[in-house]
């Protein structure tokens, strides 16, 4: 059996760069790999350039609609979560319902809950009566509402993200009423997804890892006494958090020499913000080769205290062999026997006291890189993801047909 299915995203999962990005992408291609027939709407990338469709799975039909996202302002005003109503535009809307009225898909994957607004049509217009999958990268119930929580800026600001947070909870119990299957990336975020509805089924996907190994490396004292953290800092919740860790570790780092570095997309006006605060801070920006930065560091960060989920930065870490530091409750689906190989802490002042502790034992920093990557090898694997995900869909597809088929047996008695 190979099913056919339509794959909804916000945009088209470029460039790679960012954690819900390379999962998105690497996902479907393994879907598609597995034997599936995959088509795949988005929207260009309104923030970063996207990129060439060329580094994507070439066995997937991408189609980039038409347009442009709508303001953020404007999208304050909807009843859905403002991601949502951003991008629910109107070619988005059109090519959709074009979509479902020229093709029967034995599947719909709602990739994000973004695409929340797209339910509905799925719902009013599909040909036939299509299995509705939610790929869930984060509860963003509970990311939202830590997002508000903790924010601690304009308080006009912190109250549209209590009213966002709300929206974003409606979505979510949408997702779990209306959707036969759930993909989420760890245990946690599946059972959050359980208290909202019990029968739904759930299979938890962990990223797999399709990037460079380094196959070997030994830390000297001749590596610079250097903290890097990866990412793109777009998102509210990874800002906040940069902020939060910054501001914590500025008076040890100073005192003890320590270099920071960021590399990753900060927007401009943040990262002239936090540069006038931490001048101390080198900001890399995008850099072409990641893995020159892990060679030219002796720790590298997970410090998010806010925004939960798996974050796809750890395995880039492990198997670029540069030793992690981390919050303990930001490693959601990282096995407990692989966070035994990291420098933890339950909380940011503990983390950057251990990383004083450890920067110059480069005995230490050896040992915790090489067990993290003789433990990774062989547990991540995107393929195994898409072949999964196959064989969920497919009995969901045999057992319809089955059901179907027997109720037809009945009525022709």
């Amino acid at each position: 059996m190979d099913p056919t299915l339509l794959w909804l995203g916000r945009t088209l999962p470029l460039p790679l760069d960012s954690g819900d990005r390379v999962y998105s992408a690497q996902l479907i291609g393994a879907v598609a790999r597995a034997g599936a027939r995959v088509s795949c709407l988005g929207l260009d990338n309104p923030d970063e350039p996207a990129g060439s469709l060329d580094v994507l799975e070439q066995a997937v039909d991408w189609q980039l609609v038409p347009g442009a996202p709508r303001s953020r302002l404007l999208s304050l005003w909807s009843g859905l979560p403002m991601v949502s109503a951003r991008f629910a535009t109107r070619p988005y809307r059109a090519t959709l319902a074009r979509k479902l009225a020229h093709h029967a898909y034995d599947g719909i994957v709602f990739d994000h809950y973004s695409m929340r607004w797209a339910l509905p049509m799925v719902q009013r217009f599909a040909r036939n009566t299509p299995l509705c999958i939610h790929v869930a990268h984060n509860s963003e119930t509970e990311v939202t509402h830590e997002i508000a929580r903790n924010f601690s800026g304009d308080p006009i600001r912190k109250l549209l993200l209590a009213r966002n947070a709300a929206k974003t909870r409606r979505a979510e119990q949408m997702f779990a009423q209306s959707c036969k299957l759930l993909v989420t990336l760890t245990e946690h975020d599946s059972a959050a997804f359980s208290r909202l509805n019990p029968d739904l089924q759930t299979i938890v996907l962990p990223p797999g890892y399709s990037g460079r190994r380094q196959r070997a490396r030994e830390l000297t004292a001749n590596v610079p006494r250097r903290v890097i953290i990866v990412g793109s800092f777009t998102w509210i919740a990874k800002q906040m958090n940069l902020e939060r860790f910054l501001e914590t570790a500025a008076s040890a780092f100073l005192r003890h020499r320590i270099e920071m570095h960021v590399v990753g997309c900060v927007p401009e006006p943040l990262e002239q913000r936090l540069r006038a605060r931490f001048p101390w801070v080198t900001f890399r920006g995008f850099v072409d080769d990641l893995n020159r930065e892990f060679q030219a560091a002796r720790l590298a960060l997970v410090p998010e205290e806010t925004g939960g989920g798996f974050k796809l930065k750890t395995l880039d870490y492990i198997f670029g062999r540069v030793p992690v530091a981390a919050i303990a409750s930001a490693l959601n689906g990282i096995p407990g026997r692989l966070q035994a190989q990291f420098v933890l802490a339950n909380d940011l002042a503990t983390l950057v006291s251990r990383i004083v502790q450890v920067i110059d034992d480069v005995g230490r920093l050896n040992a915790l890189q090489n067990g993290a990557f003789a433990l990774a090898e062989g547990m991540f694997d995107w393929d195994a993801n898409g072949r999964r995900f196959g064989q969920a869909v497919e009995g969901f597809l045999r057992r319809a047909r089955s059901s179907g088929a027997s109720s037809g047996r009945s009525a022709d008695t």
